[in-house]
């Protein structure tokens, strides 16, 4: 089922109707009983799960590499503790 959105050319009534892709379009309005067309508006589509090029298809390395981030492991942030030890305190 498709949700389509229909506006009278006779009273400006906009209302939404469900319908089959195969089914033919309304041709009047539930209101006034005049003719009406289909308003053709944005739709916003979101690609969501696996199957697609950030999960699936992307370069191995890049994978690794992610993962080492994610995990703490890598040469990178070594590399960054090394930086930011504290000196040893001296007793006295």
């Amino acid at each position: 089922m498709v949700t389509y959105r229909y506006s009278c050319e006779k009273c400006g009534h906009e209302f939404d109707f469900d319908q089959r892709i195969t089914d033919p379009p309304r041709k009047r309005c539930p209101k006034c009983r005049g003719s009406v067309y289909r308003v053709i508006h944005a739709v916003g589509h979101i690609l969501k799960g696996s199957g697609f090029y950030a999960t699936d298809y992307c370069r191995k390395d890049f994978k690794k590499k992610e993962t080492e981030e994610k995990t703490g492991s890598g040469s990178t942030l070594d590399h960054d503790s090394k930086k930011h030890k504290e000196p040893k305190k001296k007793d006295g």
